[in-house]
């Protein structure tokens, strides 16, 4: 990653540019006023775990459950929802 060290008013005067050097070329950028370093503006990390647009093919790609399964599933949730105890609204006035 490349950092650039440039001044406040640069980064004022040119803001749209640097920001899309810091997005697409993974630039840092050193911000400085006078003599005195103030502030960092870098990338964001890049995000962990697996990307939403590629959720419907992984779901497609999983083994499908039998009726069987499908229903004691079924029977699952529904004991798992009777076994909750039952709360106030706190909507109801």
């Amino acid at each position: 990653m490349t950092t650039l060290s440039i001044t406040a008013t640069h980064l004022a005067r040119n803001f749209s540019d640097l920001l899309n050097q810091v997005r697409y070329q993974h630039v840092t950028l050193e911000v400085t006023r006078g003599n005195e370093l103030i502030a960092y503006v870098s990338p964001t990390p890049m995000a962990a775990g697996y990307p939403i647009t590629q959720l419907n093919r992984l779901l497609a790609g999983l083994p499908r459950l039998s009726a069987e399964e499908s229903q004691q599933f079924l029977d699952d949730i529904h004991h798992g929802v009777a076994e909750q105890p039952m709360e106030n609204d706190a909507w109801a006035s």
